[in-house]
């Protein structure tokens, strides 16, 4: 049987970007399958492996899903809450983006690092104040007046840089009338 060219590419390029992790345990993570993420580190699963473009663990995978249940099972299972993706983010700082306050909340209880900076310098505040871009969960403009409350309870000296992305994240909440998030960082800070 002879294939033609475009389904050999055709079938490279889903063999390369199968959206599908190859680690059982980051799909349980990703699915909120909390008894199956209790197995799986039970029988030895590395609760901070990587998987996928950005380098991201279970916890982060979980988070990007929305998966508190899965939060909890890897934190009880030992996932390191500061271990770093792509850019230096952690799982704080995407759980601030996506303004999941829940989670940011557990995050902290548990010790994660709210100073923590990406290789740019930035900070959950930020990710928090400014929102992300992501393609799953967009919330720049969004008004998560929770999470940087939350935030700014545990590390009141968390401070918006005077980088491009606090300055975006500023004008951002400026934009989207967020005024509970404008006057939780004035009053933290002196200024917004």
């Amino acid at each position: 049987m002879r294939c033609s060219l475009a389904a050999l590419l055709a079938a490279l390029w889903l063999t390369a970007c199968n959206p599908q992790p190859d680690s059982p345990l980051i799909g349980a993570a990703r699915s909120g399958d909390r008894q199956a993420i209790q197995t799986l580190l039970d029988a030895g699963a590395d609760p901070n492996q990587r998987w996928g473009l950005n380098h991201w663990t279970p916890l982060m995978h979980a988070i990007h899903k929305n998966q508190k249940a899965s939060v909890e099972a890897l934190i009880a299972g030992g996932a390191d809450l500061n271990a770093r993706g792509g850019n230096g983010v952690t799982a704080l700082m995407m759980a601030a983006g996506y303004g999941y306050a829940d989670i940011v909340q557990l995050l902290l209880d548990h010790g994660a690092d709210a100073h923590a900076e990406t290789n740019d310098g930035d900070n959950a505040l930020t990710m928090a104040v400014g929102g992300v871009p992501d393609i799953d969960k967009f919330t720049v403009g969004k008004c998560q007046t929770g999470t940087v409350a939350a935030l700014l309870k545990k590390a009141p000296d968390l401070k918006l840089k005077d980088s491009s992305y606090g300055r975006a994240a500023r004008f951002a909440a400026r934009a989207a009338g967020c005024t509970d998030v404008l006057s939780l960082i004035a009053r933290t800070h002196g200024t917004v």
